[in-house]
């Protein structure tokens, strides 16, 4: 499964970006969405990077997503997060940058900071 955050707003962003994010379900800030690793998710999730991070998650982060949303998950479901203890790191900079947007190899981290 991979799994996507919304970490800036839409502010400035193109309408194709903004169209993109409302079609993976990311309609607000710290939304978390999980969807079945294809490449059409992924070259959408490409498409939102300057607004959003995404990577991969483990059975246990799944584990706590569904005890945050009190059910279980499906492909396509959004979960509402709390900001991560301590704040993100910079969001107008990539991951590889030292900020928090893009395609990260494990997204475990953070969803444990925000759940």
């Amino acid at each position: 499964m991979i799994a996507a955050i919304r970490i800036r707003g839409d502010v400035d962003a193109s309408d194709k970006v903004s169209a993109t994010l409302q079609n993976v379900n990311l309609h607000r800030r710290n939304q978390c969405v999980v969807y079945e690793d294809t490449e059409s998710i992924k070259g959408m999730f490409n498409k939102a990077k300057d607004y959003i991070t995404y990577g991969e998650v483990s059975e246990e982060t799944l584990e706590l997503l569904e005890e945050r949303k009190g059910s279980e998950i499906e492909s396509g479901d959004v979960i509402n997060l709390s900001p991560p203890s301590r704040g993100y790191k910079d969001t107008k900079k990539n991951v590889n940058q030292g900020g928090s947007l893009g395609k990260r190899e494990n997204l475990d981290n953070l969803i444990e900071k925000m759940v």
